[in-house]
């Protein structure tokens, strides 16, 4: 088979347009966009499709690519997907003979997406990224532990006795809330999950001194007052 011979492949997922992975068939021609009966399951930041007569339209693009292309399709999908042939419905009529890429692993029932549509999803998802409630909320979080921790360092103990209690809960309550929320703003991919994330990092780091210091202060004894 020549280098040079064309295959058409059906693409269902990541490399998409407008997908993240689409780059990788920035030299193909597109062909049409498409449909085949199946199952698409969310396997984590990108989908996995069953074929299934009884299934659902499963939306795709058609591309024509090169047998070296095809190949690096190949190494990239790796063993979690098999390549085979099947027959894609074209839209507005005709059937392609194409490529596909099945995923051959354990499925989780409940992640079946519905409409079977990543694009689709991936708009649904980055329209929740215009609300970055927990980004603000680690934001907020972060810089709230570190004021109350230089106020216990550096108030008078009296002025505060009778709250130190509360104020040893917020020590330790604070750094772990804006870890969890530095969490939360990267798995719903907000704005600013990234700040969000380095937030949460530094807020663990936090976390494990104030623990350190609630219940092993004579770790600590050693270090000049």
């Amino acid at each position: 088979m020549s280098e040079n011979e064309k295959n058409l492949v059906f693409v269902y997922g990541t490399l998409r347009k407008e997908s993240s992975n689409h780059f990788r068939l920035r030299k193909a021609p597109f062909v049409k966009e498409g449909w085949i009966l199946g199952r698409l399951y969310r396997i984590g930041w990108y989908p996995g499709m069953r074929l299934d007569e009884e299934g659902v339209p499963v939306r795709g693009e058609i591309y024509e690519i090169e047998r070296e292309a095809l190949r690096e399709l190949d190494a990239f999908e790796g063993n979690e997907f098999e390549r085979l042939k099947a027959k894609v419905h074209a839209k507005g009529g005709g059937d392609f003979h194409v490529w596909l890429y099945e995923y051959r692993k354990e499925v989780d029932s409940g992640a079946e997406l519905l409409p079977a549509d990543w694009v689709h999803h991936e708009r649904k998802m980055d329209r929740k990224a215009h609300a970055p409630f927990f980004s603000l909320a680690t934001f907020v979080l972060l810089p709230a532990t570190a004021a109350l921790g230089a106020f216990m360092t550096w108030a008078d103990p009296d002025s505060f006795s009778r709250f130190s209690w509360i104020l040893q809960v917020l020590s330790i309550a604070l750094p772990l809330l804006a870890f969890l929320a530095g969490r939360k703003a990267h798995a719903r991919r907000e704005r600013w999950a990234e700040g969000a994330e380095v937030c949460a990092a530094v807020a663990f780091v936090v976390f494990c001194l104030m623990l350190l210091i609630r219940f092993f202060p004579s770790a600590f004894e050693a270090f000049p007052n």
